[in-house]
This record gives structure tokens, C-alpha cells and sequence, in this order.
């Protein structure tokens, strides 16, 4: 069924067209049999055995393998780019895919560091997948390859890395999940305050049926602000609950509680994921894993200002970031 599927695309290719709905039941069938007609059936069948050798190339070539697939993964056609590598040698063709990569972020530096969740989410989205890709794609030393059939299968969703609001849930089950969730992290968290810890279990145990939206918001907040570590730095102003720099690719979920739940229960449950064997983008494992954060700034439980700076700065870097593929910075006026 693979072999025929995989025949069956590079046919479709040969033939070009419109693609899905838009695309006629018999075209591939009609165009190619007014090409076998105009020429002979071995023509035909020599390009596809040619274009079969050309993307066995590029599935081979660890580089390509990945900006063709990030460029795919964005809606570019395949033919399109099929089209693109012809009479191109290879580093022409590469900088061809440089520059279509450019081209969907269409971002500078600046403009990375200033995305946000409320505006700009597709950008975001967009920015992180190419991350993800980009780190993979550079482990030389590796036969990982980013998993484009996974990600197409799967729904994604962008994840604040410690969310300080629970304002969004509404329902009673809803609010007791989060502070089941809560209360199993605050349970083991070391560095609070024994007393006000206690105070936080006491308070989570006795709520019962007093729970309300009132209660639990004034609860919520309280539990929150012993995840969340205040810094008055300079750099901290530049990272709002909803900047790219607190955001990450995870697979869609039903669990509202646990999207608003903060760094610390995020990470017990990452880590659950991994060792069930569920997929995790390799920036998003490495985020709660602290993997960019230097090792003298490590705090685990928390996720600081010094951490979003570090990822930032991994985000734009040109070694598995996306900073080969940004625009240079506007001149000043």
C-alpha cells in the first residue's frame, strides 16, 4: 500500500494540476494519457523512475530532507519545488530553500523577540516548528530525523510554559483538577516555605464543597505565586505571560487544567509523556528538561527570567534556531 501511495504521489506530480478538492477525479489519468499519446508510454515512465531517484536524493540528504519538509509541513507544493530543483545544482537548489524558508517568516530578530500568543499565534507556531526542525536537522552526528509524518497526524497546539492564570476554566471539574495537579507539585517543592506550603495543602484539602469561581481564583492565585519567581531585572519586563519566549509545541489535549498549570506540573507531566513513549518536539522535551538554561542559573522547579532569556536566545540562534532565516533589522530612521 506504501509503494502504490508513493508511485501514485510522484504520478500526481508528473501530471501538476490543481490539488485537493479543486483537483478534477481523472486529471492525472487524462493529462498523462494525452502525454503517452503525444510521445511513448517508456517516456513517461522514465520520468517517474527519474523524479522516484530525485526525491530519494533529498529523503537521503539529511539537509534537504528537512527544509523540504518544514516547506511542505507550511502548504508548499511538491511539484512546486520539484519545479525549483530543476536545472539547479545542489547548493543552488539549497539556497532556493534558504530563501523560501526566509520567506514564510518574513521575521527580523525583533520581530521574533516581540511575537505574542493573543496576536500572533501563527507566527509563533510557525517559528517554533522550524526550531524543532532546524535542531534536529543539525545533529550531524545523529540518525534522528524530524518525524513530518507525526506531526502531520497530529493536532498541535502552542503550550505557555508556566501559565500564572487560571481565570479561563470555568467549571467545577475544571478547578479541581487543577488543584489536584497543583497539590501533588506543591506536596514535593523544596523551596518554599515550609509554613506557607502546609498553609497551601490545608487550604487546598479543606475547600470541599465551598469551591466557587471566587474561592478557587483567590486559591489559584496564591498557589501560583509560590511557582512564580519574582524578578525585577531589566530583561523581565520584555517577557509577558504570552511572549514566544514562554511558549512551546505539544501535542493538542482535552486537559484545560493542565494547559493553565504552571512550569512545575507541566514538567512532571512532559516527563510522564517521555517515559510512556509519546512524541515530544525535541525544543519542547528540552525547555523542561532546562537544557538551555546555563547549569550555575538552574532552578528546576521554576521557570525564571533567566530561563526565558536563555531560550529566547536559543530561538534566534544560528546553531538550531531559526537565525539563519531571518531578515536583517530595518535601519534606524
Amino acid at each position: 500500500v506504501g509503494t502504490h501511495y508513493a508511485v501514485k504521489n510522484l504520478i500526481d506530480t508528473l501530471a501538476g494540476g490543481p490539488r485537493g478538492r479543486a483537483r478534477p477525479s481523472f486529471h492525472t489519468f487524462d493529462v498523462l494519457r494525452e502525454k503517452v499519446e503525444r510521445s511513448k508510454p517508456e517516456t513517461i515512465w522514465n520520468d517517474v523512475v527519474q523524479l522516484h531517484a530525485r526525491v530519494l536524493g533529498w529523503y537521503e540528504n539529511r539537509d534537504h530532507y528537512h527544509k523540504i519538509g518544514y516547506l511542505v509541513a507550511q502548504g508548499e507544493r511538491f511539484g512546486d519545488l520539484v519545479t525549483l530543483a530543476a536545472g539547479r545544482t545542489k547548493s543552488e537548489f539549497e539556497a532556493v530553500l534558504d530563501a523560501r524558508i526566509r520567506e514564510t517568516l518574513n521575521l527580523a530578530p525583533s520581530d521574533v523577540s516581540a511575537l505574542s500568543y493573543d496576536s500572533d499565534r501563527q507566527k509563533c507556531e510557525r517559528v517554533l516548528l522550524l526550531m524543532n526542525v532546524e535542531t534536529v536537522r543539525r545533529m550531524k552526528d545523529s540518525t534522528e530525523r524530524y518525524s513530518f509524518r507525526t506531526h502531520r497526524r497530529q493536532a498541535w497546539s502552542l503550550e505557555h510554559i508556566h501559565a500564572q492564570h487560571a481565570e479561563v476554566l470555568t467549571k467545577a471539574e475544571q478547578w479541581k483538577e487543577w488543584l489536584r495537579l497543583h497539590r501533588d507539585a506543591l506536596a514535593d517543592l523544596p523551596s518554599v516555605d515550609e509554613a506557607q506550603r502546609d498553609a497551601l495543602l490545608r487550604r487546598i484539602d479543606e475547600v470541599g464543597d465551598k469551591l466557587d469561581r471566587q474561592v478557587f481564583q483567590v486559591l489559584a492565585r496564591d498557589i501560583a505565586a509560590a511557582f512564580t519567581i519574582t524578578d525585577a531585572s531589566s530583561s523581565a519586563a520584555t517577557h509577558s505571560v504570552h511572549s514566544v519566549s514562554n511558549l512551546a509545541l505539544l501535542a493538542s489535549g482535552h486537559n484545560s487544567a493542565l494547559s493553565n498549570a504552571v512550569f512545575e506540573v507541566k514538567r512532571r507531566r512532559i516527563i510522564e509523556l517521555d517515559r510512556q513513549g509519546g512524541y515530544i518536539p525535541i525544543c519542547t522535551r528540552q525547555v523542561f528538561l532546562k537544557y538551555y538554561t546555563d547549569a550555575d542559573g538552574l532552578q528546576i522547579h521554576f521557570w525564571s527570567t533567566q530561563d526565558r532569556d536563555a531560550y529566547l536566545s536559543a530561538i534566534l540562534s544560528t546553531n538550531g534556531g531559526v537565525g539563519a532565516y531571518l531578515k536583517p533589522e530595518a535601519p534606524a530612521p
